[in-house]
């Protein structure tokens, strides 16, 4: 049961209510709680004390762009234990604040520049190509299995790790984010984390992975990475360049299957990829909240929240806000006005996410260029999960 203060507009909605993000019936939920309490004070069964809830667009950013006032180093999601957190605070990008945020980041964003990503570009249509014609000539129950390859590929070639590593850095990373069991997420993790420490310490001896390389070496103006920050760090790329991709290329499939004059305008080329690719990730939200936890009096939305107290921010909330986008609950791949925080906000802004616009333009061209049609083969099912939320299957075929 959730501990809530009474709102305005009657009794509210159990954000937290069990299996509620197994499917979509939250964003109504969303909704009441944008039109009547869009700060909202909420304390669920399991998690150790209340936090405060944002739900409307520009509250959420003024949330994520205040990083005086909001601190990172407290956990950036809910059920994250105190030990875990206090592990890797101001040593992993996401859980840092100015200056080993500044420091660490000035080192991390080298590999995700557009000059790297456009020497990577050619490598990334032809994953996408591979993996769409398999799906058509060999399809299979779930074309997750399949769609998966493109973002777990991309990122571990970038990141220079052995092919045949490839198809269990993926399955680990997916247990590490999605598992149900607790255990077998901190073995995942444990594991991902031994892999990465192994690898820097072997690279410290032979130098023979270019990416390792150039990511200890000492930038110009001084910055540096430990070995520590090193493998927390990897774990953080492999994290956010598989998990939430994946889920943004299921999402745009789904919604293409579902609604055949969106499907169309892809096929036909009618509409822009890069534009659709934006529309996605809107739509998708595959990272559904990001919490900070207030370092000094401030107000959200008209509240006030006390210092040690904690923010969370409703990403998948924002982007469906009707103060900000027109029709928020249709999906248009030709929705020009998008300025949606699927990539967050302000400094702590996703490193990857050029990379992942360039995953999904490319699949998008690539079914203009190889699909006629598509066919919901089954019922779709989510992951259940309010932090990294998605679809984990999805039983479409792909038709040439």
């Amino acid at each position: 049961m959730t501990e809530q203060r009474t709102a305005p507009g009657g009794t509210a909605p159990d954000l937290f209510e069990p299996g509620l993000f197994a499917g979509t019936g939250f964003y109504e939920r969303f909704a009441w709680y944008r039109a009547n309490d869009p700060v909202s004070w909420q304390h669920p069964a399991g998690e150790p004390e209340g936090f405060w809830s944002v739900t409307r667009y520009h509250d959420v950013v003024a949330v994520h762009r205040d990083t005086t006032r909001m601190s990172s180093t407290g956990g950036m999601r809910l059920g994250s234990t105190e030990r875990a957190v206090s592990a890797v605070a101001n040593k992993m990008l996401i859980v840092a604040d100015p200056p080993d945020h500044t420091r660490m980041k000035r080192v991390l964003i080298q590999p995700f520049s557009n000059d790297v990503l456009s020497r990577a570009e050619q490598y990334v249509e032809q994953v996408v190509a591979d993996v769409v014609e398999t799906a058509v000539r060999r399809p299979g129950p779930d074309l997750i299995a399949q769609l998966e390859r493109i973002p777990t590929d991309v990122i571990c070639a970038i990141m220079g790790l052995p092919r045949a590593d490839w198809e269990w850095i993926g399955r680990k990373t997916t247990d590490a984010f999605e598992s149900p069991s607790e255990v077998q997420r901190i073995t995942a993790n444990g594991e991902i984390f031994k892999y990465f420490s192994d690898l820097v310490r072997e690279n410290r001896r032979t130098g023979a992975n270019a990416f390792v390389s150039g990511l200890t070496a000492q930038d110009t103006g001084g910055a540096r990475l430990t070995d520590e920050e090193l493998v927390f760090n990897f774990s953080g790329i492999l994290a956010g360049g598989n998990e939430t991709t994946r889920f943004t290329l299921a999402a745009l499939t789904l919604q293409l299957v579902e609604q055949p004059d969106q499907l169309a305008r892809v096929l036909s080329g009618e509409a822009d990829p890069a534009v659709a690719t934006e529309e996605a990730l809107r739509w998708s939200v595959p990272g559904m909240h990001v919490m900070r936890t207030a370092t000094e009096a401030l107000r959200v939305g008209g509240v006030e929240v006390e210092p040690g107290q904690r923010v969370v921010t409703w990403i998948g909330s924002a982007n469906r806000d009707e103060e900000v986008f027109a029709e928020p609950d249709t999906f248009d791949v030709g929705r020009t006005e998008n300025r949606h925080l699927s990539f967050g906000a302000g400094r702590h802004m996703c490193l990857g996410s050029r990379l992942a616009r360039l995953e999904v333009a490319a699949y998008l061209r690539t079914l203009r260029r190889l699909v006629r049609a598509m066919t919901l083969e089954g019922e779709p099912r989510y992951n259940g999960s309010n932090f990294t939320w998605g679809l984990n299957e999805l039983p479409v075929v792909l038709h040439a």
